[in-house]
């Protein structure tokens, strides 16, 4: 079994997400501004790395994570749980052409 990746302030289980920890998730995730959002959308959210990284960065906004394969949103949730961030971390299996909502994102990142 593979371990968590680790970063200073969370870490991140990928055994059962396609997509894994790699360089561009992580540059996106540093380099995205998103520092006066409310509301942001990530879309095939994997690990939830990008929603990980960007709760860490705004310690206000809530970010709605979705994913189209259930394992991946469920590991997703599962690291959310174990971040400080939790209560403003959302994972929802849903595919992208089906997700509704009445929120209106500042951001989406992807």
């Amino acid at each position: 079994m593979p371990k968590p990746f680790r970063f200073k302030q969370f870490s991140i289980s990928q055994e059962r997400s396609a997509m894994k920890v790699g360089f561009d998730g992580v540059m996106l995730g540093a380099w995205a501004d998103v520092s006066n959002a409310e509301h942001i959308l990530d879309i095939g959210c994997g690990t939830g790395l990008l929603s990980l990284m960007i709760a860490q960065r705004n310690q206000s906004a809530i970010v709605d994570a979705i994913d189209i394969d259930e394992d991946a949103c469920n590991e997703a949730r599962h690291n959310f749980e174990a971040s400080s961030w939790t209560e403003r971390l959302h994972s929802i299996h849903s595919d992208f052409i089906s997700f509704k909502t009445d929120k209106r994102y500042q951001h989406v990142i992807t």
